[in-house]
């Protein structure tokens, strides 16, 4: 359960301060009521009623303001998020992995202790806030299928050879006067090019908000799909000549605190915020620690490959 680190970690303070959510008001999302279907996953369904909750507690977590314009910035981006949910707990379920009702109990232990509490009191407060602990409860429980699926599937799959760990210290030693950068990243799918100007539109939308002052961190744990998602997007400090080209020259161009414009890669859009930066260590670089770099950066692109799978071979039917 490690690795769900941060999930939440604000969510009590920010909810004291909430007003009950409803429905939006957008009739795209709600219509006088009517629960209608916003996706199909294969043999699952996602209504609005769904979309709508998952939004109110993105939005609740986030610190965003409950209005029809945050929620209809955020529901595309949360939707693909659904979507990619119920993939994971469908392959989960499929490999004979299902997450079990323990499972998901222990991961909202896991936050309510986070939070100096526990999870009758965590349940009953969403309740009293308007909100519903089965949003909670199924967004958990798609972690944990996707943390089993990854520890059992994709890692067991990385190699790490002894001549990518000495060209990898070479390249770092190399770089030994570069910046260090304290980073945050946010990333969006584009599952078909096709979308790539319609998820831009949606990554200039997030900016604006995370720019208007939103937490970053939260925002990160409910839409982004980078393996920093569980913990805020959280990058820890990078070295500006590790960073791939077509994201560098945006990145070192921010001044501390600044949120970056959307930048597109082969793994999708990019919303970056540079916390803090200093001048490299003279620290001799870790071989272990090499290893373990490359290991992870491996496991993420495992990973993102394994779900665009997932997406690419799966009927889904988005109806909003």
């Amino acid at each position: 359960m490690a690795s769900l680190r941060g999930a939440l970690r604000h969510l009590l303070v920010l909810l004291a301060a909430l007003l009950p959510v409803g429905l939006i008001d957008a009739p795209a999302l709600a219509q006088s009521g009517t629960q209608r279907i916003a996706a199909v996953v294969n043999d699952d369904i996602i209504t609005t009623q769904d979309l709508n909750d998952r939004l109110s507690l993105a939005i609740a977590t986030s610190g965003l303001p409950n209005d029809v314009q945050t929620r209809q910035r955020l529901a595309p981006q949360v939707l693909r998020g659904f979507v990619d949910e119920k993939l994971q707990v469908q392959e989960s379920s499929r490999l004979g992995m299902a997450v079990t009702e323990a499972e998901v109990d222990q991961a909202m232990d896991t936050i309510a202790q986070r939070n100096k509490t526990n999870r009758a009191d965590l349940t009953r407060y969403l309740l009293q806030n308007g909100l519903s602990p089965r949003t909670l409860r199924d967004q958990l429980r798609a972690q944990v299928a996707w943390i089993k699926i990854v520890n059992r599937e994709i890692r067991p799959r990385i190699v790490v050879t002894q001549e990518q760990i000495d060209i990898a210290a070479k390249r770092g030693g190399a770089a030994s006067n570069d910046p260090e950068l304290l980073l945050s990243e946010l990333v969006l799918p584009v599952y078909d090019r096709a979308q790539e100007a319609s998820v831009l539109d949606d990554a200039a939308g997030l900016v604006a908000t995370l720019r208007g002052g939103a937490d970053f961190g939260a925002l990160a744990r409910q839409v982004s799909t980078g393996a920093s998602a569980d913990n805020g997007g959280d990058l820890g400090w990078v070295r500006a000549a590790a960073i791939t080209p077509e994201l560098r020259v945006q990145i070192q161009a921010l001044k501390v605190g600044e949120i970056s414009d959307p930048i597109v890669s082969p793994a999708g859009v990019h919303i970056f915020q540079l916390r803090d930066q200093r001048s490299a260590t003279a620290v001799p670089l870790d071989p272990q620690q090499i290893r373990q770099t490359i290991e992870q950066e491996q496991l993420e692109r495992q990973a993102s490959r394994y779900l665009r799978g997932l997406r690419r071979d799966a009927f889904v039917d988005v109806r909003l």
